[in-house]
């Protein structure tokens, strides 16, 4: 007898065994109840989420000859066995994969319009349907949007996004969600003891945590794991190269009490047993992603910004371990920042001039900040934006570019708020020469020399002011005299 493969053998068979999709199961259910099922489907989600398995629940319900009551196909009946079997020849499943072109397309259109051999309705499955062309697509836009009165379809996709919005329009859409960690341990635990697989708890957990929601791929590697009817997590934990829970809970706990040693005992020895690291990264991220949000739901700030800080630690290392000479090393470093409470700040101090603290946080992957210069003798003690304002004067002539120094002289003092001084320009000639990097610096430095205070330049364009044709003739007129001498005559 044909050995079968368990995610085969355990596809659902009815609605009731369709694990994890709660809300698609519902919606069907009722269209079948109201007599109101759609002839276009488009079912979108991750791979092994059950798109195909329900996609022949859709054909088994509409051809069963003996639904049960509450519009269950009986999977008894010659119909719902052959559909199991896949051989039912109204039923046609098209891999989009390898029949993506036009000319498939019309060979289907033009074989839709024959009446069902056996069946009542004939039921196209057309599997990842994003592979198809664009002219496949368009060609069979007029058939999806009416296609005859025994003709049903239902595309399959895990890339939603490839989608025509012209096809989607034409579909009633469904999405798969990601099967939960505890749904896909209750299934595997079912399938275990049907088949009498002698399957540990810890197996069957730390399979469903590392297939990320997918059901086949969950129910693939516990066939695969099985050794002689037996499913340990110690076999489990060497052939995927998963990680204790105990072990990511004993580094958790280290780095809250800023253990700096056993933090890093623990990746040593899971290094020098051979373990992957960066799968190890991966499950404390989401460890650590699962206790953030559990800290945000009982509204402790102190907890979450902590967590924040180990996340973005973890991540960069988690991107790093690839490239790194030596792969713990990215590790190494995000547990000494966070348990070695490794200050990411830059603190610029002045008690002469009772300045506050500034902080800069120094990023490996940013530029270092420009250090703020030390205030000269004589500065002005008063720093008010009404101070700012008269002594601009003095500010412009000690611009030493003639650039930058024509253009400050262009701005107005606007606004100050703490340490950042919002200019406002006539044109945006003038504001963009004195933001370029090395003029802003220049400014900055010579208002701190002048008040004893650093600042961060701001700058906005002024109002257009509307001034009349007179005022500005006598304007460019007082300008020219004052150029090139002279008086007025009449």
């Amino acid at each position: 007898m044909e050995k079968i493969a368990l995610y085969r053998k355990y596809r659902p068979h009815n609605f009731d065994n369709l694990v994890g999709q709660e809300h698609i199961k519902t919606t069907l259910v009722n269209a079948f109840k109201a007599e109101n099922v759609s002839h276009a489907y488009l079912f979108t989600g991750p791979r092994g989420t059950g798109k195909t398995s329900t996609a022949r629940l859709i054909a088994k319900a509409l051809n069963c000859t003996d639904l049960k009551d509450n519009y269950e196909p009986c999977d008894k009946c010659e119909f719902c066995l052959e559909i199991n079997d896949g051989r039912l020849i109204d039923i046609i499943e098209i891999d989009a994969a390898s029949n993506r072109g036009i000319d498939e397309v019309r060979d289907l259109k033009e074989k839709i319009q024959f009446s069902p051999t056996r069946c009542k309705y004939k039921v196209y499955i057309i599997d990842e349907a994003h592979m198809m062309t664009k002219e496949a697509f368009n060609a069979l836009l007029k058939t999806l949007e009416e296609p005859p009165a025994h003709a049903y379809f239902i595309l399959a996709t895990t890339e939603a996004h490839k989608i025509p919005e012209t096809i989607i329009s034409r579909c009633q859409r469904f999405d798969f969600k990601r099967v939960t960690k505890k749904a896909i341990m209750t299934r595997l635990n079912y399938i275990a003891q049907i088949e009498g697989i002698n399957a540990e708890d810890k197996a069957l957990e730390a399979i469903s945590r590392y297939v990320d929601g997918g059901m086949r791929d969950a129910i693939g590697l516990v066939e695969q794991l099985t050794t002689n009817g037996a499913l340990t997590f110690d076999h489990v934990q060497e052939i995927l190269g998963i990680t204790s829970y105990i072990l990511l809970e004993e580094l958790y706990s280290a780095l809250e009490k800023k253990d700096l040693k056993e933090s890093l005992k623990i990746v040593h020895d899971l290094h020098d047993q051979g373990g992957d690291l960066k799968q190890f990264v991966h499950e404390f991220i989401e460890s650590l992603r699962e206790k953030l949000l559990e800290s945000v739901m009982k509204n402790d700030p102190a907890k979450y910004s902590w967590l924040i800080k180990v996340i973005e630690a973890f991540q960069f290392a988690y991107e790093k371990i690839n490239t790194m000479s030596i792969p713990q090393l990215p590790l190494e470093i995000a547990i000494i920042r966070v348990a070695g409470d490794v200050k990411e700040e830059v603190v610029v101090k002045n008690e002469e001039k009772n300045i506050k603290p500034v902080e800069k946080i120094v990023r490996e992957h940013k530029q270092i900040e420009t250090p703020v210069p030390v205030a000269s003798p004589g500065a002005i003690p008063d720093f008010s934006i009404e101070k700012m304002i008269e002594s601009w004067p003095r500010i412009v002539e000690r611009a030493k570019a003639p650039a930058l120094r024509m253009s400050v002289k262009n701005a107005t003092p606007l606004k100050l708020e703490g340490a950042d001084l919002t200019l406002a320009f006539t044109s945006a000639f003038h504001k963009d020469k004195v933001m370029e990097h090395d003029y802003r610096v220049e400014l900055e430095e010579i208002i701190n020399s002048v008040f004893g205070h650093g600042v961060k330049i701001l700058s906005v364009i002024k109002d257009i002011e509307i001034k009349s044709v007179v005022d500005e003739r006598d304007n460019a007129v007082d300008a020219a005299l004052e150029i090139f001498g002279g008086e007025l005559t009449d």
